[in-house]
């Protein structure tokens, strides 16, 4: 590889998780890729004139024509068609909060997601097959505005198991986590599944420690539900809390990863570090294996794409040039000496199908939702 190799980075910031630039980076320079990095900003991710502008500046003005970037999902497609018609590799991360309604991704432009909706519709089926009959919902009134609750209703079917569904609301009452216990029990639920990310997840770990509604019921959960409060409360009174997620930091099978991070940057990888590393692996193969870094010879590289990486094999469905990854299910878990892990319990097979699905469907007519970047804001 070649120093004068120029690769693009568009990167989002966020309040919420003030690191995710850092640890999106972090994870991209694991690789050591002899190459020279240009960085720009995006903002919170969701205008894409802004992104198109950063686009046009580093291919016109730096020469790049690689360029990997972390997105939302408003108006994104615009962005792909902008690099599609100008032959630029445009390798993208997400988090997959949103579900693609009509996303054909054009050529040379390449999704690799965290997956958080399709988590939702795997989890879904799970729930269905151990034969729960009624499932709460339990989120926040900003992470109800992504894609993850149609997700887990679209592996329901026709069967509607949902018992009934809490949302915080914008700004709690004053008694809020009595409303969350009360709204909960009187659905009396086989199991919760609950979503809530950045602040308002700080927020609801300050709930259920009041109201103990985690002791009372299985809950399952996406990651972000995850921090240290919660992870404080579980050591004082186990429970039955599950993750659904495609990567969970301490999973025994991507421990490599998680140890070299480790090393690197005495930290711990996040899910935004996960996403960097692997799109650096993909442009590190694809760099290494192609002799001229011409459009079509990359595009001819990644469509052959076929590595090992943290969350398993990684490769480009051929129709919709995404990365398809299994979910599983991680169950807390206490030692005796009150140390905390996630113990994968179940693999929930991934074929792509579920994302397939809605990249042909129309968008509905009241299509809601936030525009910017999951958790970005």
């Amino acid at each position: 590889m070649d120093n004068d190799i120029k690769i693009g980075i568009l990167i989002p910031k966020s309040q919420q998780y003030p690191a995710l630039d850092k640890d999106f980076v972090r994870g991209l320079k694991l690789n050591n890729l002899k190459v020279k990095f240009l960085v720009e900003s995006i903002g919170i991710g969701a205008d894409e004139k802004v992104i198109i502008e950063k686009i046009q500046k580093l291919n016109f003005q730096e020469d790049v024509s690689i360029i990997i970037g972390f997105f939302g999902h408003n108006n994104v497609s615009e962005v792909y068609q902008y690099a599609s018609n100008n032959d630029i590799i445009l390798l993208t991360a997400d988090l997959g909060a949103t579900l693609p309604y009509e996303t054909v991704t054009p050529k040379g432009v390449y999704i690799n997601s965290f997956g958080l909706t399709e988590s939702c519709y795997h989890l879904g089926n799970y729930l269905t097959e151990k034969k729960y009959k009624k499932i709460a919902t339990s989120t926040s009134f900003y992470d109800s505005g992504y894609g993850m609750l149609s997700a887990i209703e679209y592996a329901f079917k026709e069967e509607n198991h949902f018992s009934g569904h809490y949302i915080t609301p914008f700004v709690p009452r004053e008694d809020e986590a009595l409303y969350m216990d009360k709204i909960i029990n009187n659905q009396e639920p086989d199991a919760v599944f609950a979503f809530y990310s950045g602040l308002y997840a700080e927020e609801n770990a300050g709930f259920v420690s009041q109201n103990k509604i985690t002791q009372k019921y299985p809950f399952y959960v996406t990651p972000f539900f995850i921090n240290d409060k919660i992870l404080e409360n579980y050591k004082t009174n186990p429970h039955n809390l599950y993750v659904v997620s495609s990567w969970m930091q301490n999973d025994t099978e991507t421990l490599d990863f998680t140890s070299e991070y480790l090393n690197a940057y005495s930290d711990n990888p996040s899910v935004f570090s996960i996403l960097g590393y692997e799109n650096g692996l993909i442009l590190k193969t694809i760099i290494q294996k192609t002799t001229n870094l011409s459009f079509n010879s990359l595009i001819e590289e990644i469509n052959k794409l076929n590595i090992a990486g943290p969350r398993g094999t990684i490769s480009f469905d051929k129709e919709t040039n995404r990365t398809v990854f299994n979910h599983h299910i991680y169950e807390l878990n206490l030692d005796s000496l009150n140390n905390i892990s996630f113990r994968k319990i179940e693999t929930l097979i991934n074929d792509g199908h579920f994302i397939k699905a809605f990249t042909l469907s129309a968008k509905p007519d009241k299509l809601g939702g936030w525009q910017n970047a999951y958790l970005c804001h």
